[in-house]
């Protein structure tokens, strides 16, 4: 038989031993002053120890409640995820996810924290892809691709996200002084950052907006583009963002659109899962999460 304190007064004690305050700990159980405190008689008694020393209307721990504290929290912790566990049994565990890594850098790893903080018995990895790849990388449960789709993906579950726009950013010091970039004709004597080796997302850009500067000379290539959105803030030049890649960059002002022309993406960002793996109640808890915060 173990041999345990009643575990209401446990509660009491964890309680006021955070707050280090009893009128704190009764706000918190919703209980009185006076419960707590005789709940803590109670506990005291039990193990004929003094567990608080009251100072004023704080109350300071003893070193018998020192000492007692972490091992209570600690309890308090494993029975609280058991009880998780027993509620949503699929929503622990491994969850892998692929994503390039424009998305990952400069999108979903400002993101991931919420998620984790709803789900905090679900461990995420999260791995890399290139940003060009097409396939499904067979280590992740769900991969998030960028591209126009793919007819291999028929024995896949597939969910298209809504097409982006694709914009011109730059530091905040080019859209400044006599060489200011205000018009897209300004971008005569400035260097374009590319993402793509071809450069068909510029190409697209200015045949649409500023067809005179398709020769336009002056390049940067990149991997992704988070690196060419890097080397904009920079100032190295003017780079392409969507509302995902340059989202917090434009938040927090060190990028700027210095005009508001866009064109559609040339793709979409698809979520791709085997269609085995689909029933899988983690994968779906990402995916509508994901969903959600791309949406907003």
């Amino acid at each position: 038989m173990r041999r345990l304190p009643p575990l209401n007064p446990l509660r009491a004690f964890e309680a006021a031993a955070r707050h280090q305050h009893f009128s704190r700990a009764a706000q918190e159980l919703c209980v009185t002053v006076s419960a707590i405190s005789h709940q803590i008689k109670t506990l005291e008694d039990s193990f004929g120890l003094k567990l608080f020393e009251k100072q004023g209307r704080n109350a300071k721990l003893t070193s018998a409640g020192k000492n007692l504290l972490p091992a209570i929290q600690q309890a308090f912790d494993i029975i609280s995820e058991a009880c998780e566990k027993t509620l949503e049994p699929g929503l622990s565990g491994r969850l892998v996810i692929s994503a390039p890594p424009e998305l990952s850098s400069k999108w979903l790893i400002k993101q991931i924290g919420d998620f984790a903080n709803q789900y905090p018995m679900i461990d995420v990895s999260l791995l890399l892809h290139s940003s060009d790849e097409q396939n499904i990388n067979a280590k992740a449960d769900l991969s998030i691709i960028y591209g126009a789709g793919n007819a291999d993906w028929d024995r896949y579950w597939v969910t298209p996200i809504d097409r982006l726009d694709f914009f011109p950013v730059c530091s905040p010091d080019l859209v400044q002084g006599e060489q200011a970039i205000l018009q897209p004709s300004d971008l005569q004597d400035r260097r374009l950052l590319h993402d793509d080796q071809n450069g068909k997302t510029w190409a697209t850009w200015l045949g649409a907006h500023a067809p005179r500067l398709l020769k336009s000379s002056q390049h940067l290539n990149f991997a992704h583009a988070g690196l060419s959105l890097e080397a904009a803030i920079a100032g190295y030049g003017v780079a392409m963002g969507d509302k995902f890649t340059a989202s917090e960059d434009l938040n927090s002002g060190t990028l700027v659109r210095p005009f508001k022309e866009s064109v559609p993406s040339l793709g979409n960002y698809y979520l791709v899962a085997e269609k085995r793996k689909t029933s899988d109640a983690k994968l779906g808890a990402f995916s509508d999460w994901i969903l959600q915060k791309m949406d907003d």
